[in-house]
This record gives C-alpha cells, structure tokens and sequence, in this order.
C-alpha cells in the first residue's frame, strides 16, 4: 500500500511542484511531472498566438484555464493507472515474471517508433538528449514518458475485452437523434459577394461621395472588371481584395443594409448606390445559397458515428466507474483525502 498522503488542503492547489503526488492509485503515485509536459504544450500552442501585452491581461485567466487543464489530464492519468492495474491483474502472480516483460518490451518498442518522433517534433528538438532535457523541466523524463505510454497501451488492451467498440444503432435511435438536435442541421442563407465604397470622411459632401461612386460604378456597366476598380479606387478595407468577401452568413454584417441587399438582390446584377453609416457602396452577389436543412438521410452517418462514440464513451466510464470501486483512488486536486472502507483498505466515498 502506499504512504498514507497529506490531508488535503482546504484551498484548491494552484501552484504545481514537478516532484509533487498529486494522485495515488492503488500503490502507484501520480506526480505533476507525469502530466505537466501534456498541459506545457497545450498553453503554448495557444499562447505563440498571442500578444505578450494580452497574455500580461488576461494572466489570472490562463492560470485557471491550465489549472483546468491540469485537472482534466489527471483525470485522464488516473483511467490510464486504474485501467494498467486491472490489466496486471489479468497475469496470473506466478507467470508476471515471465509475461510482462515480454509485453512490455512490445509496447516499449511502439514508443520508440513512433510516439519518440512524434514528441521530438511538437517539441521542435532535433535529438532525445534535447527532448529529455525539456521534460525534465517539468520533471519528466523521456523515461517516464515511455512508461506513461506503456501503461496506456496495456489498460487499453484490457478496454478492448470489456468494451463494444461497434454498437448497434438502430435507424429510430438515428432519427430520435436527429430530431433532437434539429438547430445543429439548419443551415444558414450564404453568399458570395464583391463590393464598391467611398467614405463619407474622404469627401467633403456626399454629393461629391455620390458622383465618385457612380463614376466606378459606371466602370464596371461598361466593361472593366469590379476587382480591378476596387483595387484601383474603391475606400473599402475590403479594396485590397478587389472588394471580395468569400461565403458569408445572413446576419453576420454590421452594415443591416449590405445584409439586406446581399440577400434579396438577384445574383450578379449590381445594386443601386447603397448608403450606411460608412458611406456609399455598390455591390454584386456574386454566388447565394437559401437558408435550408441537411436531410437525414446525409445526416445520418455522421450520426451514428456520434451515437457509437457516446455509446463506447458511456462503456468506458462505466467500466472505470467500477474499477475505482475496487482500487483505492486518492486526487488532491479534488481535496479528496482517504478514506478507510470497510473490506477494501482506502476507499473513495
């Protein structure tokens, strides 16, 4: 059995320790180093896209978002403990010695091969001494990574046995599904469109703003392309672009009167000069699909899919469920101290 761990804290823990126990299962420790190099690479995959000046802002709310994180891949490590333990209960005590190192060299060996490269390129390191040094920054190790896989894939060995992975779906489970969840298969009216403006602040009354508009626009009736006057005159931040917006959803535009235009005018006719509170512009749709809904019938595959992955997920939790009844499971992050049980030594309540 395990040391008996410190009683919880009453405040929730917000600043990790690569060394510290965050979790026991059974007898096997669960340490912040064991799941650290997984958040690290989360939060700086979304960090990089950052402005420093905004990461220095929004700081309290990316502490807690990887605190969430924190706890999410713990409940992750605690399935992988809990499943990797009933996995050695399946080795018969007196033929371990001899079966799990052979299996264990096997998954081992799948590590090397693939999990090993994968890791180096999310790291951005050209050699394992590399790596090694950057998950010992976490107080991780290259080592302990490969531990972490071995158990995963072993307590996944023992899912495939106790889990249906193909589950039947019945046709009226498909369509109760997707009458319940109808507003996921509306589809919005969308259009392409291209677009002529002046600014009201460019001009210094808007009859001048009205004539520099019909004179484009007058450009485009005898023959010139619309993207090419765009380019050459039109003020909108759109010009660059020749005045092109590719697919855009009804009601997605500040401007009430381009929407309304972009949605009743007939495909490919230019508009009359339109006036917001910009200025004036003209625009052709240049390609429109009505509002609708996706049919069942091509729905429905992606919906079995859902349902047979919500039927396998439910399984899972089941089986785990069960496990943790009978393999004591102790998570600080939960402020859930040990309790004694009755037949079963530690017990969660």
């Amino acid at each position: 059995m395990p040391p008996a761990p410190p009683v919880a804290e009453e405040q929730p823990i917000t600043i990790f320790k690569p060394g510290q126990i965050i979790a026991w299962v059974g007898d096997q420790p669960i340490q912040v180093g064991d799941i650290m190099p997984m958040v690290e690479q989360i939060m700086a995959s979304h960090l990089s896209e950052m402005d420093p000046k905004v990461v220095e802002q929004q700081k309290a709310a990316i502490e807690q978002q990887k605190e969430k994180l924190m706890k999410q891949a713990l409940d992750s490590s605690i399935q992988t403990k809990l499943l990797y333990l009933d996995f050695l209960r399946t080795i018969p005590p007196d033929k371990k010695k001899e079966i799990l190192p052979k299996i264990t060299s096997r998954a081992e060996e799948q590590f090397m091969e693939k999990q090993l490269p994968e890791a180096m390129e999310k790291a951005k390191v050209e050699t394992q001494v590399e790596l090694d040094a950057k998950l010992r920054e976490f107080g991780s190790s290259i080592q302990r990574q490969r531990q972490s896989f071995v158990e995963r894939a072993l307590g996944q060995s023992v899912l495939s046995q106790k889990v249906n992975y193909e589950p039947e779906i019945t046709h009226q489970a498909m369509l109760d599904y997707y009458y319940a969840n109808l507003a996921e298969y509306e589809i919005a009216a969308r259009a392409r469109w291209e677009k002529l403006t002046v600014r009201f602040d460019r001009f210094a009354t808007k009859q001048e703003a009205w004539a520099a508009l019909g004179a484009m626009g007058n450009e485009v009736l005898r023959g010139a392309p619309l993207h090419a006057v765009a380019q050459r005159q039109s003020q909108g931040i759109d010009a660059r672009e020749g005045g092109y917006h590719d697919w855009t959803n009804r009601g997605s535009l500040a401007s009430e009167t381009l929407d309304h235009a972009i949605f009743s005018l007939p495909v490919g006719r230019l508009s009359d000069r339109l006036e917001d509170a910009e200025g004036f512009h003209i625009l052709r749709v240049v390609e429109r699909t009505e509002a609708g809904r996706v049919p069942f019938e091509q729905a429905q595959v992606d919906i079995k899919e859902a349902l047979r992955k919500e039927h396998v997920k439910d399984q899972v939790n089941a089986y785990v469920a069960k496990l943790k009844q009978e393999i004591p499971v102790w998570n600080t992050l939960e402020n859930d101290p040990p309790l004694v049980g009755a037949a079963g030594g530690n017990r969660r309540s």
